[in-house]
């Protein structure tokens, strides 16, 4: 089976089987749309890759090329980070494996490299007091303002991702309850619990909406001008903008996962437990949220000091030995 692809120096349309592919992500792993986009791109850079070393033409079988994969390999790595290449070899084998169960190819040659994970970075983490002035650093003089601030509130209030708060409809929105209901990853729903002063501002922004903007319970939360709902870039580039404004150059490193994290670490850190932190954030596995949550090393000593049996023993009633010995654990 012959796949072709115009002559011109740039990614081919998908072929048919990376379309079912892409079905198969959707109906049957139930993906996200941004993660059925982010799988498309990863997928594009190997087909344009092989669109160039294959002469402009390739075939079902320059998916098993061992050599082919290896090379393609390489050439990322001479650009992109390890990490988004450890990202996009992980695409390709998932790839591989479905179209090799699918009977479309013979082998699955992924299988056979595999790249040493780089080091995990975890986001960046503003301070409490940082947050503090970075919301209450937007003005709330415009409906634009009002907007951005209700967005700021709602990001760090509630730890949700920007995806999720770009989906976000009024019948979403519960204040009686004091909730948001979330349909986050693999459309699962959850409810988030909503601060009070998160649940102000974003009442505050529903208050200035033209009246002509409120169509129902369907109806975008967060809308531009047009009444349409504000896009997940538009959102990032307005967070951006005021951070960098308020915070100065430590601003340029804030993004909504910025607030996301920070949100989880303050509560960890105030004494919130994990499998709460992974409810309200929706992991669905609890060592995501292990590795996305950090501890500073005095609230762990604080902890230590309050609960282990060790840090309570009486020295002066024990005698050096014993105090040796707590020491030396």
């Amino acid at each position: 089976m012959a796949i072709r692809s115009s002559k011109k120096e740039k990614p081919a349309p998908l072929p048919t089987l990376l379309q079912e592919y892409l079905g198969y992500l959707r109906d049957e792993r139930q993906a996200s749309h941004y993660t059925m986009v982010n799988y498309e791109i990863d997928l594009r850079h190997w087909l344009k890759f092989l669109f160039v070393r294959c002469g402009g033409m390739y075939t079902v079988e320059n998916f098993t090329h061992f050599k082919l994969l290896r090379e393609f390999l390489a050439e990322e790595l001479k650009t992109y980070e390890r990490s988004t290449v450890c990202r996009r070899l992980s695409v390709v084998k998932s790839f591989l494996k479905f179209l090799h169960r699918e009977g479309h190819i013979k082998q699955n040659v992924a299988k056979l490299i595999s790249l040493p994970r780089a080091h995990e970075k975890l986001p960046h983490v503003l301070k409490p007091e940082q947050v503090i002035r970075l919301i209450e650093g937007v003005p709330t003089d415009t409906l634009r303002q009002k907007r951005i601030r209700a967005m700021v509130e709602m990001l760090y209030s509630t730890g949700i991702r920007i995806s999720e708060l770009a989906n976000l409809t009024h019948g979403d929105l519960d204040f009686r309850g004091g909730y948001l209901l979330v349909l986050g990853k693999g459309d699962k729903e959850r409810k988030v619990p909503m601060g009070r002063h998160c649940q102000q501002a974003i009442h505050d922004y529903i208050e200035a909406v033209p009246q002509a903007q409120k169509r129902g319970e369907k109806t975008p939360v967060f809308q531009n001008k047009f009444g349409e709902a504000v896009t997940v870039r538009t959102m990032q580039r307005n967070l951006r903008e005021f951070a960098v404004e308020v915070l100065g150059p430590e601003g340029v490193k804030v993004t909504p996962h910025t607030l996301r994290h920070s949100c989880a670490t303050h509560l960890l850190a105030g004494g919130a437990g994990l499998r709460e932190i992974q409810d309200l954030l929706g992991h669905r596995s609890l060592v995501t949220t292990q590795k996305y949550t950090q501890v500073d090393i005095k609230g762990l000593q604080r902890s230590y000091n309050k609960a282990h049996p060790k840090a309570h023993t009486n020295a002066s009633s024990s005698g050096k030995g014993s105090q040796s010995e707590v020491e030396a654990d």
